[in-house]
């Protein structure tokens, strides 16, 4: 580098120097001649202090050389050009700023100075660096998730193609990302996807290509869309999927993109399938047997008429008929019960649903008149205000209305009346949703983490009719996780234990029913307790045997523990009883709180 003058230029030759937003500082190859403000601003020296550094001190020894160079060249060169670029320089503090330099020389006071212009990108540098950390990190969470999760942006190429999504599509992503071929992996030729339609805005498409395949609206997320279909192209059999598609907005609400993930349900629809095979065999089974039965019956006869004269054996035969008809006739009454119980529980559920209406309007009005008698006093709290300014005659007028209308007593039992109203409407309203939780025709029968105090209070909101006139109900509630269950079948089972806890209780005697939870190790349990009769060892050994009742004919079909003992043993869990004559009976129901799969089931 030639030697140049290092005594620093005087101020007064860079008038407009000042008045720019970008730092400027001045050298011929070593000490600084001149920097302003926004230099001192930039860097963290003061001017004096920048006067008495060498220009090289703010760069990193990385990239000295390569700006001396560039220097340099403006020195030694008249047509140099003037040269940019992005760097980092160290400010005072030690701290480092991203500065965009521009390089150029002229000529000042008889030498060719170089000229230093130094713009702060600092900010936008953190943005920048920002920005790829939150995509590096989206990146990772879909690559890590292990739904298989495709993500295309607004012009349908595919930004995201995750492990899960290699696996069930039999592609890699490297095949996929930065290509438009998201429908190789479910098509053999180039179609859109869900995800294609949802970014390009077509509903219509949308509805014509998936409505036959279970397409319905997210529930969750405004404008995503679910369906399941059978792709035949992939596993080695097809497989059965059921796909999410939603869109992925702007901070101004502009779809940008969509993101779609992918679950194989191929087990499902297989066991589906075979569940509807296994019943047709059944239906074909129970055709044959009745056919057999029926020339069993035809034989029966014959054999009957052939022996006439066998008195002993024709009793023999008739006992046999006589006991056979009875279990018919048996079977025949639950059968019946059981569709009256469906139609009752379907009406239930529609009254449920047609007095939600009215009380929900009457609720609405009543808070409506809350308000405006809210206001009306108001306006009477007004009218006292302004009674002082009234001649005597007419504030006598007032008081004496008053005191004929009880205004005092009415304006206090006014609010206690709306009060009371608006609580009864909510009484109604919570008795019709339980009731409607416990009788819908659509309660969901799938294995769901449930919570049992909700399924016990529900029934005993729903059965209060039974037990309100011959008991009270003592709720001792531990702490329950949540349960893997049936809650709907649950729930019959509590009923039938509540109503046979009332109906145990003796005539002219108001009894106690005490319901008790808590939890063991991975099993919660459920008591049910009365200080009823209770049972003799004899019925007791017997109440879970099917068709046993010690009820009278036609109240009861001896199946709701029978049932409930099924129920419970569904749910890989046990009920046991213990009863004293006189004292009562605790029925004690022990539940494990996450299902074991079936052995031989696949995990």
């Amino acid at each position: 580098m030639p030697e140049h003058d290092t005594y620093p230029l005087p101020a007064s030759l860079f008038p407009l120097a000042e008045s720019v937003s970008a730092g400027i500082a001045l050298h011929r190859g070593g000490k600084i001649l001149f920097a302003n403000r926004t230099m001192s601003r930039l860097t963290g020296y003061a001017p004096a202090e920048l006067m008495a550094l060498d220009y090289w001190t703010f760069f990193q020894p990385s990239v000295q050389q390569r700006i001396r160079e560039r220097a340099e060249a403006h020195l030694l060169q008249d047509d140099a050009p003037t040269s940019r670029c992005e760097t980092a320089i160290v400010t005072q503090a030690g701290e480092l700023r991203w500065i965009e330099l521009s390089i150029s020389h002229q000529e000042i006071l008889g030498a060719r100075t170089v000229i230093g212009c130094f713009i702060d990108v600092t900010v936008r540098k953190q943005a920048e660096a920002a920005q790829r950390q939150a995509q590096q990190l989206l990146t990772q969470i879909i690559d890590g998730d292990p739904v298989p999760t495709l993500v295309i942006d607004a012009r349908h190429t595919v930004t995201h193609w995750n492990h899960a999504c290699e696996q069930v599509g039999g592609i890699a992503a490297s095949d996929m990302v930065g290509t438009t071929r998201q429908w190789a992996a479910f098509y053999p030729s180039e179609r859109p996807i869900m995800a294609d339609l949802i970014v390009s805005g077509e509903i219509d498409d949308l509805l014509h290509l998936y409505g036959s395949k279970k397409l319905r609206r997210s529930p969750v997320i405004d404008g995503a869309y679910e369906a399941e279909d059978f792709f035949p192209r992939m596993g080695e059999h097809g497989r059965w999927l059921y796909f999410t598609a939603a869109p992925l907005r702007n901070a101004l609400g502009e779809i940008i993109g969509a993101i779609e993930t992918l679950q194989d349900i191929t087990e499902r629809k297989n066991a589906e399938m075979e569940l509807r095979a296994m019943q047709a065999d059944l239906e074909a089974k129970v055709t044959e047997r009745t056919a057999q039965l029926q020339q069993a019956k035809a034989s029966l006869e014959q054999d009957i008429a052939r022996r006439e004269t066998a008195e002993t054996e024709l009793l023999k035969r008739y006992a046999e008929l006589t006991e056979l008809n009875c279990r018919l006739q048996e079977t025949q009454q639950q059968l019946v019960q059981s569709e009256k119980l469906a139609s009752i529980g379907q009406l239930a559920a529609g009254v449920a649903h047609e007095i939600n209406n009215p009380i929900g309007y009457v609720n609405s009005n009543i808070r409506s008149l809350k308000g405006y008698v809210t206001q009306m006093l108001e306006v009477l709290d007004v009218y006292e205000s302004c009674e002082a300014a009234l001649p005597d005659d007419e504030r006598q007028r007032i008081r004496t209305a008053k005191q004929a209308a009880d205004f005092d007593f009415l304006r206090e039992d006014i609010s206690q009346l709306i009060g009371e109203s608006q609580e009864g409407t909510e009484r109604v309203s919570k008795i019709v949703q339980d009731l409607r939780d416990f009788s819908r025709a659509d309660s969901s029968q799938e294995w769901q983490a449930a919570d049992l105090h909700h399924g016990l209070d529900s029934t005993l909101n729903i059965a209060s009719n039974e037990i309100k006139y011959k008991a009270d109900v003592v709720r001792e509630y531990g702490n329950l996780p949540l349960v893997e269950c049936l809650l709907p079948q649950l729930n019959q089972v509590f009923m039938n234990l509540f109503v046979n806890a009332a109906q145990a209780m003796p005539d002219g005697r108001r009894g106690t029913i005490t319901v008790r939870t808590g939890t063991a190790g991975e099993e919660v349990w459920i008591e049910v307790a009365d200080n009823g009769s209770g049972m003799p060892p004899n019925v007791r050994d017997r109440i879970f045997d099917p068709f046993f009742t010690t009820k009278p004919v036609g109240k009861g079909t001896g199946l709701g523990l029978s049932l409930s003992y099924g129920i419970i043993q569904k749910h890989q869990g046990q009920i046991t009883v213990s009863s004293t004559p006189g004292i009562g009976t605790t029925f004690r129901i022990t539940l494990p709180i996450h299902r074991q799969a079936p052995a031989g089931a696949p995990q």
